[in-house]
């Protein structure tokens, strides 16, 4: 744990170029951790969204590049970085960063080094694998427990006690529920648009619901970006009612486009964590998901929402018309799910967890204080 002589400073160390749910975890979890008095910063890609959002909120970074996997330059430059910045833990992305991170940790004289796991796939059973996650690196970090029986059955050299199951937090006062639809009801979807969050599977149930007769016509609104988005404007054009679909790219205000919804879909084929199912259940709102990875641990079947097997189009499609045909269900099963949100995700909650497994001197690894 670090002493009173050297006081606690965080470091997040994360070389992906692109947006997407580890950077926002990581980046809202330093803000809140800021606005609690704690000195955090970050090892970024340079010219990433990462960078230019920590830097935008006055949050410390350092830019660089990490493309080769344990080059011993990188692992100098980042050695250097947080001797400099007197860091006392750091937690690091993916692979090639813990490759780097864990031992310039160590040769730093970081005592807490942690890798994290944000989605549900396995590690290999290598040397260099065991070398980084189990001897240079104290802990790991997983975000459900579907991730955390994945790694152990993937690694069974790891120890389970320093596997630490951390869920993400939900600022409860953000994501709150708002007026729903009046006019028609509308479905959403928010993510990257590839295969792996049910896109196809999402666009055969849409196909299936406008082929039948419903008053009012139900919408369908989709936030984010991937490579599927020239096929989903193909497809949206040969519907009868094309501007039902509407494609919102990247969405910021994403509390606002939640409160907008009848009924959330995720049919996603595995999943880190299910930010986006737990944020729409904070605002109540009733979320059909994939029967994958952690999924099932939020959205919790015929109680805060319905889950159907990956990729079945047709089960989507039955899931879908079940909550549209009967508004009465959604909104049971969306009060019942900002419940659940509320008792298990607050990010209070989940920030004094963190701060204990980071080894802040004021908390226990439950996030107890001392």
């Amino acid at each position: 744990m670090p002493s009173p002589q050297r006081p606690y400073r965080l470091c997040f160390v994360n070389s992906m170029r692109s947006w997407g749910g580890a950077e926002v975890w990581m980046l809202e979890t330093a803000l809140a951790l800021r606005d609690r008095g704690h000195a955090v910063g970050f090892v970024a890609n340079p010219d990433s969204e990462l960078q230019r959002r920590a830097e935008a909120a006055d949050l410390p970074v350092k830019p660089l590049a990490i493309r080769i996997d344990g080059a011993p330059w990188t692992i100098a430059a980042v050695t250097a970085h947080l001797r400099r910045s007197g860091v006392t833990a750091l937690v690091a992305n993916r692979t090639k960063d813990v490759k780097v991170a864990a031992p310039a940790g160590r040769l730093a004289g970081v005592p807490v080094i942690l890798a994290t796991r944000e989605s549900d796939f396995p590690l290999k059973d290598r040397w260099d694998y065991r070398w980084n996650f189990h001897t240079l690196c104290t802990g790991v970090l997983v975000n459900s427990q579907a991730t955390r029986r994945t790694i152990l059955a993937s690694g069974p050299w790891l120890d389970p006690a320093r596997v630490h199951l951390l869920y993400k937090g939900i600022d409860i006062d953000r994501f709150t529920p708002g007026e729903p639809p009046a006019d028609r009801p509308v479905v959403g979807a928010v993510g990257q648009l590839i295969a792996r969050k049910g896109i196809p599977e999402l666009m055969q149930a849409w196909t299936a619901l406008t082929a039948q007769a419903r008053t009012p016509r139900p919408r369908l609104r989709l936030a984010g970006e991937g490579r599927l988005r020239p096929e989903l404007e193909r497809w949206r054009l040969t519907l009868p009612h094309p501007e039902d679909v509407e494609l919102l790219g990247y969405t910021e205000d994403v509390e606002e486009f939640y409160r907008g919804l009848t009924i959330l879909a995720m049919p996603s084929h595995a999943e880190g964590f299910g930010l986006a199912a737990a944020e729409a259940l904070a605002c109540g709102v009733p979320v059909i998901a994939g029967d994958a990875s952690s999924l099932p641990e939020i959205v919790i079947d015929g109680e805060t929402g319905l889950l159907v097997p990956p990729g079945d189009s047709s089960a989507l499609h039955a899931a879908l018309s079940r909550l549209l045909d009967d508004p009465e269900l959604a909104r049971r099963l969306g009060r019942t799910g900002r419940e659940l949100v509320l008792s298990r995700y607050p990010r209070e909650k989940t920030l004094d967890r963190f701060l204990g497994l980071t080894g802040h001197p004021d908390f226990d690894t439950e996030g107890n204080p001392r």
